[in-house]
């Protein structure tokens, strides 16, 4: 990890064009091996009329047509990993399956430890010191099985806390703790932030990393104002770990371009310009015995041509948007990002402890709410933010509130603020 960890970073500083010619020679090189070694590539380059020597540019990776999560669930293990290689000999990692049906990808231990040095790199460059004291706050079934070599020889310290525990059990363990760096879920530290406020100043750590779930601005200031800390969001997934990562500068999200090459296409497969969002399709460049080329991640990200004040030469993803199967469907079939939720429709959330939005039909949208001690009802905010839905998706939109003790976290851990049942496979966004 360490090795790779060394050359990682001195990646951070290379030219645009010393960064992209990295990224086509490896992508060239892991397309090179699927054609030839994995059954599940081979069959489709074949059926498209595309070979290795074909990709020599950039320009030529529209000829190799997108992997989709179905595609890969549907085509089974044993013809996603090379020839010869037995896969039940390699490491299982697990998406959340939050929308669906849990994905199986499958890692060695080189490309495990390339992943880790990934992460790592973030967070040293992020203000994480070697002997630092972390909490973890998140799903137990993505914790490691065993210590790594650092842990047991005493220099890293690491506690493991579920995010399935009260939030008073998830606040003892922390004090117990009394970590330097929390990382967590953005919901879950956001609420252990919202519900203990003053109590939380107790544990002081010197920095927040938040991540598995969008991060508004609303929850960034009250996670940072209750634990007095710097907040860093991390966007990850299962698929190729660490995708990019917020530096202090806070202008978006740097790419980690030289782990993953990633695209922002429109709905006709088209690259989106900068300041635009499109759906993020991506190649992991690193793993090998599960290679997944122009992967279909089903999320909707702003990729922007502007460089970092910090001096990193990282590209930037300007914003997150969230899941392209969450995109909320006006009466018009307008698609609205999910991100405009946040705080809106709702002028003042201090009678709010937190919200989730359901569409369940084109013409009706449910609004689950948590209130605080006050009363919702008394001072009209449910009736203005009715008003707010309607101007904004229009009048034949029907709108249901409910009043909850509380809203239960998905089977995957997190607590999706948004959910469409009816969003279309387009970009048309509001």
């Amino acid at each position: 990890m360490i090795f790779y960890l060394y050359g990682l970073k001195r990646n951070l500083y290379l030219k645009p064009y010393e960064l992209q010619r990295m990224q086509l020679k490896r992508f060239r090189a892991l397309v090179k091996h699927a054609y030839e070694r994995v059954p599940f590539y081979y069959r489709k380059f074949r059926s498209a009329g595309v070979k290795p020597d074909d990709i020599r540019g950039f320009n030529d990776l529209c000829k190799i047509p997108t992997t989709s999560k179905l595609e890969v669930q549907e085509c089974g293990l044993k013809d996603m990993v090379p020839a010869g290689v037995n896969a039940d000999s390699l490491i299982k990692r697990t998406t959340s399956g939050s929308t669906g049906i849990p994905l199986t990808i499958l890692v060695d231990g080189r490309v495990t430890d390339f992943y880790t040095a990934v992460y790592n790199r973030a967070l040293f460059e992020d203000g994480l010191r070697i002997r630092d004291r972390m909490a973890v706050v998140a799903d137990p079934r993505s914790f490691p099985r065993k210590r790594s070599i650092f842990q047991r020889l005493g220099i890293t310290h690491y506690a493991y806390i579920s995010i399935f525990d009260s939030v008073e059990r998830q606040m003892a363990l922390l004090r117990d703790f009394r970590p330097d760096v929390i990382k967590g879920y953005a919901s879950s530290l956001f609420i252990l932030a919202d519900e203990l406020k003053g109590l939380v100043k107790e544990i002081n750590p010197r920095l927040v990393f938040t991540g598995a779930e969008l991060l508004e601005e609303s929850s960034r200031k009250i996670i940072s104002s209750a634990f007095s800390a710097e907040v860093f969001d991390l966007y990850a997934c299962s698929e190729f770990s660490l995708l990019a990562w917020e530096c202090e500068a806070h202008n978006g999200y740097h790419i980690n371009a030289d782990s993953v090459l990633m695209e922002f296409l429109d709905d006709e497969g088209e690259s989106v310009s900068s300041g635009e969002m499109g759906n993020v399709v991506c190649t992991g460049l690193f793993n090998y015995v599960m290679p997944l080329i122009r992967y279909e991640l089903d999320d909707l990200a702003v990729p922007v041509d502007d460089g970092c004040s910090c001096g990193r030469t990282l590209p930037l993803i300007r914003h997150v948007e969230g899941r392209a199967d969450d995109l909320l469907v006006a009466a018009d079939g307008r698609l609205i990002t999910p991100t405009v939720f946040f705080p809106y429709p709702f002028d003042d959330l201090d009678g709010i402890r937190y919200f989730r939005v359901i569409q369940e039909r084109m013409d009706k949208m449910r609004i689950e709410v948590v209130p605080r001690e006050t009363s919702l009802k008394d001072n009209g905010l449910l009736e203005k933010a009715e008003q707010k839905i309607k101007w904004l998706f229009g009048d034949s939109m029907q709108v249901e509130f409910r009043i909850l003790d509380e809203i239960p976290l998905d089977k995957s851990g997190k607590r999706r603020k948004v959910i469409s049942l009816c969003s279309k496979n387009r970009i048309n966004l509001k």
